[in-house]
């Protein structure tokens, strides 16, 4: 069996601020550790349970974070930035039995994380895809299910775990921490590693019988952005036809942008 875990920083143990989550600053190698351990948890558990292959893909920030050294022999590390028309899901294509998101966080606007957030930081104040809030993992769950793959499991903040699970019922989660404020009260890091890899063995088994979420036949999307004139650029139509496969035959998609300033 073929499995994709999708990484991200800002849900793994202990992480609790955005220095952390940029590799310009002193703290940040120790959460690019945790990142690439907790990853590697997700790959040993997949593994043991009787996946025959694994990909990983580092998908935060340039898609550089993760150390190469520190996963399973066996594994396979997706880095950079591919710029896929799906999103970030570089490689992943209908071959996958099941999909895997570790250390995700809750979306921008949401409370459930200090460092809550959907794709820019700097830009998008709040996202809703047909009345509710969506964050990155509702976004490549939705892409997954496009293509058939299902979503198995999630790790990251206790309200992108709850989200989640909304969004695919019977999903698996290992909830890492919580927010308060500008704080977070955190699992350790060697609970965490140890919650998700003894998770695995049931992903696995899942995906035998897992069905991706139904997509809906109209995507409504609404956008708030922190700055006006970051709403000016989404505004202008693309026609399907003149994109790349699989966007013709994609569910119609309605876009609807704006923006406040904050003083």
């Amino acid at each position: 069996m073929k499995f994709y875990i999708l990484c991200d920083i800002e849900g793994v143990a202990s992480l609790t601020c955005w220095d952390e989550a940029r590799s310009a600053n002193a703290c940040y190698a120790p959460m690019a550790r945790e990142m690439a351990l907790e990853a590697a948890a997700a790959a040993r558990g997949l593994f043991s349970g009787g996946a025959d292959e694994v990909v990983i893909e580092d998908m935060h920030g340039d898609g550089c974070n993760i150390d190469c050294a520190l996963l399973p022999r066996d594994a396979r590390l997706l880095r950079g930035i591919t710029h896929d028309i799906v999103g970030l899901t570089g490689i992943f294509d209908e071959s996958y039995d099941g999909m895997l998101m570790v250390g995700f966080h809750d979306a921008a606007s949401a409370p459930g994380n200090p460092t809550s957030h959907t794709m820019v930081s700097s830009r998008i104040f709040r996202l809703t895809v047909n009345g509710a809030l969506w964050g990155e993992f509702e976004m490549y769950a939705h892409a997954a299910a496009y293509r058939g793959v299902p979503t198995l499991f999630a790790s990251g903040d206790e309200g992108m775990c709850a989200a989640a699970a909304n969004t695919v019922p019977g999903l698996l989660t290992v909830p890492t921490k919580s927010g308060h404020g500008y704080g977070v009260l955190t699992k350790t890091p060697e609970l965490v590693c140890e919650e998700i890899e003894g998770m695995m063995a049931e992903a696995v088994a899942a995906a035998k019988t897992a069905a991706p979420p139904v997509l809906p036949d109209h995507f409504h999307v609404e956008v708030t952005y922190i700055h006006h004139y970051d709403a000016y650029a989404p505004t202008i139509p693309v026609p399907a036809s003149s994109l790349p496969p699989p966007w013709p035959l994609m569910p119609m998609i309605t876009v609807m942008c704006c923006a406040f300033s904050i003083l």
